[in-house]
């Protein structure tokens, strides 16, 4: 279906600095796993934007080194593993499409979403404009009894425009084991149920007295440069999803956000879906001084033409309140993310320059 897999995103290679400041953050990149979770990915035609995603298969990777692999770390050139399956879902984890390309050991793949959304022997028209999140593994392990038999390593990036812009998008690798403990990719009919990237996200709330707190930043300007900030969250569940260990709920989140002068406003946002995608982050509203105001400062209204900052984000959001064995060092429960913001500079979607600033990872501590 894919037959120029390997053949576009020329430019993939020239923007890997849009996003290296990232790198030092706390959640995991360029590391190796079974599978990979792409986080946010989109094809617009009407705002000519698209995603790229670039797809390394290694050979020889010492599994005691990296959570994320599992077997001997050489499967790649066993003959069952000639197939990489990818998985697309909503932003309420609904499974949209999938399908599957030749990759083999050692070999480099382009894959491109606007490719797969209008290729003329299978289309997916209804796709085009729908925001969602992509999965990639080996074909053969399209359940829980199977461990994949890829090394994979991931990059992915936003196009915007006629090429204007390349932001990186966080790609992570997932251990896609034989089902157990361990295990972050649980399969249900062949299609992945349930994704929490436990080895290379960023911890979340596990129990009813824990929250997660992290801060990404903001940067808005309504005069030459035309500044505009998207965040970006991904989870592992929807808000109200109950795993057996307690109900998730996201509807009410507590946010505190600083300006440049450390002035801070508090306020609360709902991040309901396992992709929660805040387009305007000018839109946030409901200060606790004004709620009909604007929480981020409404420069409509005669104020500064520069508004920058971050938003404090501390996310208590499970009731689980079991205590479970530490497997890797990590609770078993426990539950991870990603979160980043998409800072946009320019007055078109031909000539906006987007660049990525990786969520600032402030730990897991006690709920107050």
């Amino acid at each position: 279906m894919l037959a120029n897999f390997k053949k576009i995103g020329v430019a993939a290679a020239v923007a890997t600095a849009i996003g290296a400041a990232g790198a030092a953050q706390a959640i995991t990149l360029g590391e190796p796993g079974g599978a990979l979770l792409v986080p946010y990915v989109i094809y617009d035609s009407d705002n000519a934007v698209n995603t790229m995603v670039g797809v390394t298969v290694g050979d020889s990777v010492p599994v005691d080194q990296f959570n994320t692999v599992q077997g001997a770390g050489t499967e790649c050139s066993d003959p069952a593993s000639t197939r990489l399956h990818w998985y697309f879902f909503s932003t309420k984890s609904v499974h949209l499409a999938d399908g599957a390309v030749t990759i083999s050991c050692n070999d480099f793949s382009r894959f491109d979403w606007g490719y797969v959304v209008t290729n003329p022997s299978r289309p997916f028209p209804s796709l085009d404009g729908v925001p969602g999140y992509l999965v990639l593994s080996s074909n053969n392990a399209r359940g829980d009894t199977t461990y994949s038999r890829f090394t994979l390593y991931g990059s992915a990036y936003l196009i915007q425009g006629d090429w204007a812009s390349e932001a990186y998008i966080p790609v992570l690798p997932l251990r896609d084991a034989a089902g157990g403990v361990g295990d972050e990719v649980t399969y249900s009919g062949g299609i992945p149920s349930d994704v929490n990237p436990l080895s290379a996200g960023m911890p979340l709330a596990y129990h009813a007295d824990k929250a997660a707190r992290f801060s990404l930043r903001y940067f808005l300007d309504d005069s030459a440069l035309n500044g505009s900030t998207r965040f970006i969250f991904w989870f592992p569940d929807n808000s109200g999803n109950d795993h057996g260990n307690g109900t998730i709920n996201r509807t009410n989140i507590g946010i505190d956000i600083y300006d440049a002068d450390e002035v801070a406003v508090s306020s609360t946002i709902s991040l309901a879906d396992e992709l929660t995608i805040i387009n305007d982050v000018s839109s946030i509203d409901g200060t606790i001084n004004d709620p009909t105001g604007h929480a981020i400062t409404d420069m409509a209204s005669g104020q500064p033409a520069i508004d920058t900052g971050f938003v404090l984000f501390h996310l208590a959001d499970t009731s689980n309140t079991d205590t479970a064995p530490l497997v890797n060092g990590i609770n078993e429960y426990s539950r991870a993310g990603v979160a980043f913001s998409l800072i946009g500079l320019g007055s078109s979607s031909n000539s906006v320059q987007v660049q990525t600033d990786l969520a600032h990872e402030r730990g897991v501590v006690d709920d107050y």
